[in-house]
């Protein structure tokens, strides 16, 4: 791969995408090893499904259980034994070493999910966390690319930590296993998911799901968009995007929006910004010349056909 880029990649041929692959490829090798690698892509003749091993044996045999590379973003689930873990953080700390515990400063917590749900940082399961990403980014060249540690996140799940927390595609997920819970009982509600035992049908953990930061943000920042573009646009177009952008949200991240109470709260905010907007374009903002069915009426029936999420908006005498 000897390529001069003296006119930046050559387009054609998806030569680009090509390119992005190939080096995609050449991290996760230097990341996983060739063993490891080799043990998850499997045989030749029989190759295995994503996330799958041939046997336990091999399973087993390395801390590396599960990998997934989502374009730059890695998720890696590790399986240390006491010796592996006490291994690799003395060799962390004979070279990082921390006379006065300040690994837990600035250590990334998931403030998202209430104190009790948080990993708790305890002075082992920090320094295992700083170890696993101090190891991993010792096997990348700097040449190539880095991981930074402001934007990654090491969930420790021991003795001390009953939950597994992790961040994937928008959602916010944290799995707690039946063993660690508190009363023993499953909560029952949306947002919630059932994780169940393959081969025995036993629900063995549960994992809660939110709407992560970075999705919310993008979200508000596309309704400030369509706000910012409405220039002389007429009423049903400013809703015709809103209604695109609300389905986008709810197809994607259905149940997780109703646990997200951030988002929920964002949704009416949002909305109330569309419903100035339109009055704005009117020349007046007083509320009874804008009852409600001016907006939620369906365009058939000489409304705007407005879809809503902020039901705080619509009168109770409404909603009969």
């Amino acid at each position: 791969m000897n390529h001069v880029n003296s006119y930046g990649i050559i387009r054609g041929l998806q030569f680009a995408s090509f390119v992005v692959q190939y080096y995609g490829l050449v991290l996760d090798l230097l990341m996983l090893g060739l063993q490891r690698a080799s043990d998850m892509a499997g045989l030749l003749q029989t190759p295995n499904d994503f996330l799958t091993f041939q046997k336990v044996a091999i399973e087993t045999a390395h801390p590396i259980r599960l990998y997934c590379r989502y374009i730059d973003r890695i998720h890696i689930l590790f399986r240390f034994t006491a010796d592996e873990a006490r291994d690799l953080i003395q060799r962390y700390l004979t070279k990082n070493p921390d006379p006065n515990n300040e690994n837990i400063v600035g250590y990334n917590n998931k403030k998202c999910w209430p104190r009790d749900a948080r990993m708790r940082l305890m002075k082992h399961d920090v320094n295992l966390g700083r170890a696993v990403v101090w190891d991993i980014k010792n096997r990348l060249p700097r040449s190539l690319t880095t991981i930074l540690w402001e934007t990654s996140f090491v969930s420790v799940y021991s003795k001390d930590n009953p939950n597994l927390l992790f961040n994937m595609s928008g959602f916010e997920c944290r799995i707690l296993p039946k063993i660690r819970m508190t009363h023993e009982e499953f909560v029952h509600k949306y947002g919630v998911w059932n994780l169940q035992n393959e081969t025995t049908k036993e629900r063995t953990a549960q994992c809660f799901l939110r709407v992560d930061d970075e999705s919310m943000n993008r979200y508000h920042n596309r309704v400030r968009q369509i706000l910012m573009a409405s220039g002389s646009t007429t009423f049903t177009k400013i809703v015709n995007k809103w209604n695109t952008a609300l389905i986008c949200l709810m197809t994607y991240f259905r149940e997780a929006v109703v646990n997200t109470q951030e988002l929920l709260d964002l949704l009416v905010k949002c909305e109330n910004k569309i419903q100035t907007r339109i009055k704005i374009g009117l020349n007046s903002k007083m509320p009874s010349r804008f009852p409600p069915v001016v907006f939620y009426t369906p365009k058939e029936l000489g409304g705007l056909g407005m879809l809503s999420m902020g039901h705080v908006l619509i009168p109770q005498s409404d909603l009969r």
